[in-house]
């Protein structure tokens, strides 16, 4: 079957030139706004029409947004434009009006092309840009019904999903027709404002009415969001009536566009040439108030679609799990696990225990530990192919270690004969882990970034890569180097307090697909990215959520997952959903504390049920609840991983 041309976005990757500075805030999932050209070559005089070009572009940026102003030159589609590109823009004297049917032919020409409203959306959309700022939209004209003159912007806005901030249909325009042209054809209306009056582009009124109005850009947001889950084609039109103290006598104004439009008819002039002309002849009647007018609107208007961008600003794919099973594919997904093995000692009471040198009652168990090699071990009765690349001594606990590894992949662990198995002690007294002391320094040596060389193959071949902050910076760098060379996700343990610099050590935190800190990790990690946190944040999962929402860009970086464990107070989770927009989300703890027996692994466990969720195609939600299971299971006995947890959990 033939796919409709510019239907597809791939229609126009020959043609897209996107500027590194827009392309970089796409990938990361900043918020763009687009801008279109044409109020540039055939909207205003120059050098107004530069030096309003450069006052939208600072608006947006001052509203916490990208601009991307898009023009055409030398067969090329500009989407974002530096200062020298602007300035031949404005400046030019055969710059064409592109609507979207001459997108083409201007390309084939290679002339110097302003875009219009209609141009602008469709260009916007194949670059994956979802918001876009204007003066007001094109409409039905003036005695359409002999004429048939309506513009291109109304068709492109009837199948094209981008939210266009505008002040409404220009006044010269026939409203009431258009206002019934978008209903009919499906367009969100909203206007931006206490009183549901649409906007008629000079003025702040009209006798028309939109959908509904708000003054809350996140209703617009749930409103983008939820058209984009149900599928629906539509565009949506923000229509924000020029702020009042900019507003000049609209009366005046309207008698000006009157007389222009009279004018219009009797010299004949139609079909592009009519806006440009009347929009002069209004600027000379007015004696410049109207061009006043026009630019303070457009300045407004590209104020609100920076922020309306930013609050969206989620353009960063967010699964996952890479692989997609078919009915031929009966592969386990492949997890490598990389860090410590560690032989754990935990020393248990539920007595009052006091720093006064006595003895309590309680229990000694030793069992396997170590943050990667927990994982590993969770993952494998989770049903994934689980590989450890690790290392251990010649001694007992390394032979501890594979008496109690059948379910993981240890070929890759390397053995070593003159150094101890790495070992912990915790002091658990009723539930929590007062403090431990660990050896580990001697045998983490040998894991080196040679060793993770050695191991590529399986790195390249896996679908996900846990990564223990017990290694060493260079080692972590090498490891995320790879994961970046072969497109790998990677989930970040940071295991202490002291580690959580480590990844930022490297340069390479960008590499990091998900990061699951606990709670004074979580402080030093926000520390690092340079946000200023009060420590009682931590206290509760709502906190730390607000803050993450308000420093989103900074504290979430690259990842698609963000956990923050809070011991008994439950967990914050911050995930990008099947549309790429941020999700906040609560958990409460997975047990009550009376319950548990050791906390040691519950994270570990938790992560792991997430992964294998994600790595099984489940989605984030899904995935959450497998972990939360997990880690449930886990503290509930004094195994750093549940023998309870299996492929069934997965069900």
């Amino acid at each position: 079957m033939c796919s409709r041309f510019f239907g597809q976005k791939r229609s126009f990757s020959k043609f897209l030139q996107i500027s590194p500075q827009v392309k970089e805030a796409l990938a990361s999932g900043e918020g763009v706004v687009a801008l279109e050209s044409t109020v540039i070559t055939h909207g205003l005089p120059y050098p107004h029409n530069l030096s309003t070009a450069r006052s939208l572009e600072q608006k947006v940026r001052s509203s916490g947004s990208h601009p991307a102003t898009i023009a055409l030159f030398d067969g090329k589609i500009h989407v974002g434009l530096d200062d020298e590109k602007l300035e031949l823009l404005a400046s030019s004297q055969n710059a064409v009006k592109v609507s979207s049917r001459d997108i083409a032919k201007t390309l084939i020409k290679k002339e110097v092309g302003g875009t219009t409203v209609a141009s602008t959306m469709k260009i916007a959309h194949a670059a994956g840009i979802s918001v876009f700022a204007t003066g007001g939209i094109g409409g039905v004209h003036r005695g359409a019904d002999q004429t048939f003159d309506v513009s291109a912007d109304l068709q492109e806005l009837s199948q094209t999903p981008v939210c266009v901030v505008c002040s409404g249909v220009k006044s010269i325009l026939d409203i009431p027709k258009t206002v019934e042209y978008l209903e009919t054809h499906s367009v969100n209306c909203i206007v931006y404002g206490q009183e549901n009056v649409f906007p008629s582009f000079f003025t702040r009124t009209s006798d028309r009415k939109a959908q509904f109005c708000t003054e809350s850009l996140e209703e617009v947001v749930h409103l983008l969001k939820t058209s984009k889950s149900l599928g629906l084609p539509y565009g949506t039109i923000l229509a924000c009536p020029i702020p009042e103290k900019y507003a000049a006598d609209g009366d005046a104004i309207q008698k000006a566009i009157d007389q222009a439009v009279q004018e219009a008819i009797e010299q004949n002039i139609a079909s592009q040439s009519v806006t440009p002309f009347i929009l002069a002849r209004v600027n000379e009647l007015t004696q410049g108030a109207s061009m006043a007018t026009n630019i303070a609107l457009l300045e407004n208007n590209a104020s609100i679609a920076g922020r309306l961008a930013a609050k969206l600003c989620d353009r960063r794919p967010l699964t996952i799990s890479q692989s997609q099973p078919t009915a031929s594919t009966t592969r386990k997904p492949k997890v490598v696990s990389i860090g410590a093995t560690i032989v754990d000692f935990e020393a248990i009471t539920s007595e009052d225990v006091k720093d006064d040198g006595g003895s309590y009652n309680g229990q000694v168990v030793q069992r396997m530990g170590g943050v990667a090699r927990n994982h590993a071990d969770a993952l494998a009765r989770l049903g994934c192919d689980s590989v450890f690349i690790s290392a251990i001594g010649d001694d007992n606990n390394g032979h501890f270690f594979r008496q109690n590894s059948h379910k993981i992949d240890i070929n890759r662990v390397k053995i070593i004969s003159n150094k101890p198995t790495c070992t912990y002690l915790a002091v658990n007294v009723k539930g929590n882990v007062k403090y431990g002391i660990v050896t580990c320094e001697p045998l983490l040596s040998v894991i080196t970034p040679s060793l993770v060389e050695s191991n590529e193959d399986a790195l390249e071949s896996s679908d996900f890569i846990l990564l223990d902050s017990n290694l060493s910076v260079p080692v972590m760098a090498r490891v995320l180097e790879i994961a970046k060379k072969h497109d790998k996700q990677v989930w970040l343990e940071p295991t202490d307090i002291d580690k959580v610099k480590k990844v930022f050590d490297t340069g390479l935190v960008g590499a990091v697909t998900a990061a699951s800190p606990n709670a004074n990790e979580f402080l030093k990690w926000a520390k690092l990215c340079h946000v200023s946190v009060d420590p009682s944040v931590i206290d509760t999962a709502d906190g730390v959520l607000e803050l993450i929402e308000k420093e989103k860009t900074k504290l979430l970086l690259n990842t698609s997952i963000f956990i923050v464990t809070l011991a008994n107070k439950g967990s914050a989770v911050v995930y990008r959903n099947k549309l790429g927009q941020l999700e906040f989300q609560s958990l409460p703890p997975p047990l009550q504390m009376n319950k548990v027996v050791s906390v040691s692994g519950a994270g570990d466990s938790f992560n792991s049920g997430v992964i294998a969720g994600l790595a099984h195609n489940k989605t984030v939600v899904e995935s959450l609840q497998i972990g939360q299971e997990c880690a449930r299971l886990t503290l509930q006995t004094s195994l750093a991983i549940s023998d309870a947890i299996t492929p069934n959990l997965l069900a």
